[in-house]
């Protein structure tokens, strides 16, 4: 089977399956493997948008940087769910991911002074 009909399996799959499980997965597979398919990639980067929270913690316990850098640089996610970001990759133990959130949230948003005055 050569790379186009791989493709456009894929996106007969996306389009056919209800199991949100498999559909994020595979949605996540056809972006990242999209190139000069701009219609497809637009598909599966709106749908990702829509579930960035569900993306972001499939890319945080796999490890997977690059990916969740890519999906930062769509402007898909703000402060808040950012820090729901750092809590899953605090609980998965996932290192790699929980040190490139801090670096993140440090150079993008900073961290507020604790006043612990009495």
């Amino acid at each position: 089977m050569d790379e186009s009909m791989g493709k456009q399996e894929l996106y007969r799959k996306f389009q056919e399956t209800g199991q949100e499980k498999r559909k994020l997965e595979i949605a996540l597979e056809g972006f990242f493997m999209e190139k000069g398919e701009e219609a497809r990639k637009e598909v599966y980067g709106t749908y990702l948008k829509r579930r960035i929270r569900s993306a972001m913690e499939v890319l945080i316990r796999s490890e997977d940087v690059g990916k969740m850098e890519v999906l930062e640089q769509q402007g898909w996610f703000g402060a808040k769910e950012l820090e729901g970001f750092l809590r899953t990759a605090r609980a998965e133990k996932s290192l790699s991911s929980l040190a490139w959130l801090l670096r993140l949230k440090d150079e993008k948003y900073g961290y507020e002074d604790r006043d612990f005055t009495l």
